[in-house]
């Protein structure tokens, strides 16, 4: 590929992470008291290969692709994180939406499910304009909803950015994106959340799909994910 990933070792799998379908009455204490996921970004951003990697802990081969055309919501499970798996994150269900809808309906779709988390997963490989363009529109909206719907905002515990296909730009340009992307962040959210919590937004590299560099990136994103809803 030529491209250099600072922090990961190619051919790495991180793994860890043992997902579990919840059923009987498993699944009932698991839906009662599993959180919900929403899964928010541009067509062809890798929502669904992410959402299935969280659930099912596979990736599909790059180039393999299957337009999402509705929503589509998991059965309950859980994902156990760490060396031993003792950190269980509990998932009601993990909510996939399809990207042609566009960033306003994306931000809508929030008020209406109020889930626990969200997670935006943005591509790399599109131009930066294009990918901040989309955020912009989408945090604008978000705003509106979140200080317009308490219990939308109250109920929503993180939210997660995730510039996925890392490998498909270098060191340089992925930091000049999170740049971009953290201060369309503080633009748009800090007066609905607090300047304190916009900064803490974390923004991550991710690659969700099978390549030399493994899962490791993917991994940590989900693990990331697990100790903010966990604790």
């Amino acid at each position: 590929m030529g491209v250099q990933i600072e922090g990961v070792t190619a051919g790495v799998r991180a793994g860890g992470a043992r997902r579990v379908r919840a059923k009987g009455l498993y699944g009932l204490i698991t839906h009662a008291l599993g959180k919900e996921i929403l899964v928010l970004g541009p067509s062809t951003a890798g929502k669904s290969k992410f959402t299935d990697y969280l659930r099912l802990g596979t990736l599909d081969e790059e180039g393999e692709r299957e337009m999402t055309y509705h929503v589509r919501k998991s059965p309950a499970f859980t994902v156990g994180l760490g060396t031993d798996g003792d950190c269980v994150l509990k998932v009601r269900r993990a909510v996939d939406t399809p990207g042609q809808v566009g960033p306003l309906q994306h931000a809508t779709l929030v008020g209406r499910r109020k889930p626990h988390a969200i997670v935006v997963v943005l591509d790399c490989g599109r131009s930066a304009l294009m990918m901040t363009t989309w955020l912009h529109l989408f945090c604008d909206r978000l705003d509106t909803v979140l200080r317009k719907g308490f219990y939308a905002r109250r109920k929503l515990s993180e939210i997660v950015v995730l510039l996925n296909k890392r490998d498909k730009i270098g060191t340089h340009q992925f930091e000049q994106l999170h740049y971009q992307v953290r201060g369309v962040l503080n633009q748009h959210l800090t007066v609905a959340l607090g300047a304190q919590r916009v900064e803490s937004i974390p923004i991550l590299g991710c690659i969700s799909v099978q390549t030399e560099y493994g899962t490791e990136l993917v991994d940590h994103a989900i693990a990331h994910l697990g100790e903010r809803l966990v604790r």
